[in-house]
């Protein structure tokens, strides 16, 4: 069994050197971001939509009202809640000044034809009188 030389390593050229070391202080200070962030509202958006939609709300009511005297009142509310849920993906999908006007028509005029605060109560209790 033979036995391998040894490696060969390249000789030592003397003291070992430091390694240089760089440091980078950044010195802009980032400004804090707001504690309250109430872009989400979107509010002068929705303000001007709100004024357009108060023209156009109470045609949707008055169909709406149709929809109860005519039909039933479970049928006027399954229409509204349709008529909200497609504006609202609607919405969501294109996010335009139009889309955002149906929503609140919608959601305006449901709230004009329809008993919305004593069908809570309803829902709520179970009691109807």
């Amino acid at each position: 069994m033979t036995i391998p030389p040894p490696p060969n390593y390249p000789p030592s050229v003397g003291p070992q050197q430091a390694p240089e070391v760089t440091v980078v202080l950044q010195t802009e200070v980032m400004p804090e971001p707001a504690r309250w962030d109430w872009t989400w509202l979107q509010i002068s958006r929705n303000t001007k939509c709100l004024v357009v939609s108060v023209v156009t709300a109470p045609m949707w009511a008055a169909a709406l009202g149709d929809v109860r005297t005519e039909q039933h009142e479970p049928g006027a509310w399954f229409m509204a809640g349709a008529a909200v849920c497609v504006a609202l993906w609607l919405d969501h999908r294109r996010k335009g000044f139009l889309t955002r006007v149906l929503v609140w028509t919608t959601a305006l005029g449901a709230f004009g034809a329809l008993p919305v605060f004593s069908t809570l109560v309803t829902l709520m209790t179970g009691s109807r009188s």
